[in-house]
């Protein structure tokens, strides 16, 4: 949809193909989008004199891409415009100028005006706008382009070329762009939702049983997730340490099951925040061999994690004829065939690089929405994911996203310095390039499609019912242990337990659905035990998703504590009674 301009000038006495070299331009171009996504399109265009003895007398403008509607061209004279064709995917505008302006630094100014039906296309909960590229603006020319967009599109969340500057005004915002090289492609929108729905097969070819895990779409800060269904459900889910989440079943011996899991993917711009051990994102893996000494070399020859992202995008070249049957070849065998890669290939390199270079990476499986119809798989079965790679910023303390491979395939829009909310993870491998295995992956014989995402028109809202607390011992002279069960779909954040009357507090950062905590509860002091108000255990927990709830658990030690005082003051009294008996015996 992108579209590109190709300017041919016809001079006077000079030959054409050095004419384009005798002139710069000014440009300013106001796109005034409705709330349709139609488009208004006017272009001020001046072309300068850089010698006195040409001047322009015709030009040519070619656009590629929809049908342009409602065009008109003048100068200080009137109509300009000889004639338009539609040639295949182009319009050819043939114009002519009324006057000349023969000398150096004389200006030939004129107008154009157009419409493109539809150039702003809603995805989901999203906008976006390619903005056509002027290809024969040289760095030399003056570019200006000043876009109006409807308030109600939302916030711009993705822009390939910095803006001057954003101007909220009535009922639209003005986007303001100053720069002449770069691409300018547009999202609007606070957020994206995805609905997805995942088949599952499992199975236990063991004599005994055995519990398997599956990975299933993890929460981060730019991720929330509101589960429809996980059924079977599991009896855990559990987050590793690069944050996937787990969700694990017992399986018998021999048995085979199916899971279904829906729901819906809420993507927000923002970074994910952690604190890491660097030493374990720096490590060599099956797919990124660090060490090598032809990749240590390469990492040697670039400064910083911009250049491995430059060089990456630089040597590898798309393989649209791979991606229904493509095998990951790691970073290696990806320098050897550069021509032939694919997404995990473009990952694998800059990970590779990224650890060599002792800058944490790991990469992430999952989906990624694209207008390019030629990274679609050809089989409807197939299940396409999309890998993108990481790196850990020190200074945010937290892990950025950047996507190589769509930088090459839209031919030039940075993905570096901001990331599209159409990027939806399923897993993260940090710790281990290969596990876990991502949806997509857990087939059975007749390898059908597992997975299916699409835009959603509607936001899900979680539904919360109160969590279960319950104490796993009740043995007095055992440590009191309770056991947090989320029985919800979903997950809960910030949890906060508190014991008032014992001034303590714990914070547990996320709790899965379907998932459980335990947590050691610390005993009283020997005389505070013995308060009667602390033969129960009055538990407060409270989240961001809940309201507060209220627990009471029987302290078993109390008893305990209690009898044990009472008799250390029956056991003090008799003694004391023995020794005065003594001594008066002694008298």
């Amino acid at each position: 949809m992108f579209l590109f301009l190709l300017i041919v000038f016809f001079l006077f006495s000079l030959n054409p193909v050095k004419a384009i070299d005798e002139f710069r331009t000014v440009q300013k171009i106001n796109y005034q989008f409705d709330n349709q996504g139609n488009v208004v399109i006017n272009q001020e265009i001046q072309l300068i004199n850089n010698l006195s003895e040409i001047y322009p007398t015709t030009y040519q403008l070619i656009l590629t891409g929809p049908e342009l509607q409602k065009i008109t061209g003048t100068d200080s004279q009137g109509n300009i415009i000889q004639k338009v064709e539609r040639q295949d995917d182009s319009n050819i505008i043939y114009l002519k100028f009324n006057e000349s302006h023969l000398g150096k630094d004389q200006i030939t100014k004129f107008n154009l005006n157009y419409t493109i039906p539809n150039l702003a296309t809603q995805k989901g909960s999203i906008w976006e706008i390619p903005i056509p590229e002027n290809q024969s603006i040289k760095s030399t020319d003056t570019n200006e382009v000043t876009v109006f967009v409807p308030s109600a599109f939302g916030n711009l969340s993705f822009s390939s070329s910095n803006p001057q500057n954003i101007i909220p005004l009535n009922n639209q915002t003005q986007i303001f762009f100053n720069n002449a090289n770069q691409k300018i492609f547009l999202i609007f929108g606070n957020y994206q939702l995805f609905d997805f729905h995942f088949k599952y097969f499992l199975k236990n070819d063991s004599n005994q049983s055995k519990t398997l895990e599956i990975a299933i779409p993890p929460e981060t800060d730019n991720q929330k997730i509101v589960y429809k269904e996980i059924s079977p459900p599991p009896f855990n889910i559990k987050v590793d340490p690069d944050g996937n989440w787990l969700a694990q079943y017992k399986l018998s011996n021999n048995q085979e099951i199916e899971i279904d899991v829906s729901g819906q993917a809420k993507i927000i711009p923002n970074t994910i925040k952690a604190i890491i051990d660097n030493k374990n994102y720096l490590k060599t893996q099956n797919f990124w061999p660090i060490n090598d000494s032809s990749i240590k070399q390469i990492a040697e020859s670039l400064k910083n994690i911009k250049d491995i992202y430059n060089y990456v995008v630089n040597t590898l070249n798309y393989d649209y004829t791979a991606i229904n049957a493509s095998n990951r070849k790691g970073a290696l065998q990806t320098l050897l065939s550069p021509n032939s890669s694919i997404c995990t290939d473009f990952t694998d390199l800059f990970v590779t690089l990224a650890r060599a270079k002792d800058i944490p990476a790991r990469e992430v499986q999952g989906f990624a929405y694209t207008n390019n119809s030629k990274i679609k798989p050809i089989n409807t079965n197939a299940d396409i994911l999309h890998a993108w790679p990481q790196y850990y910023d020190q200074n945010k303390q937290a892990w950025i996203s950047v996507d190589p491979t769509w930088e090459k395939t839209t031919n030039g829009v940075d993905y570096f310095n901001d990331l599209d909310p159409n990027h939806f993870a399923f897993v993260f491998h940090g710790l281990d390039s290969e596990k876990p295995l991502p949806p997509g992956a857990y087939k059975n014989e007749h390898n059908i499609k597992t997975v299916e995402v699409e835009f959603a028109t509607q936001e899900l809202k979680a539904k919360y019912e109160n969590l279960k607390i319950t104490s796993l011992n009740n043995k007095i002279y055992q440590p009191t242990i309770i056991k947090i069960s989320n029985q919800n779909n979903n997950s809960l954040s910030n949890l906060k337990i508190s014991i008032a009357n014992l001034n303590w507090q714990q914070e547990i950062a996320l709790l899965p659905p379907l998932s459980s905590i335990e947590i050691n509860i610390p005993n009283f002091p020997i005389l505070k035990s013995l308060n009667p108000q602390n033969r129960k255990i009055n538990i407060k927990v409270e989240s961001l998703n809940t309201n507060i709830q209220q627990f009471s658990l029987s302290n078993q030690k109390y008893y305990l504590n209690l009898t044990i005082f009472i008799g250390s003051i029956i056991t003090f009294f008799g003694l004391g009674g023995i020794i005065l008996t003594s001594k008066k015996h002694k008298k």
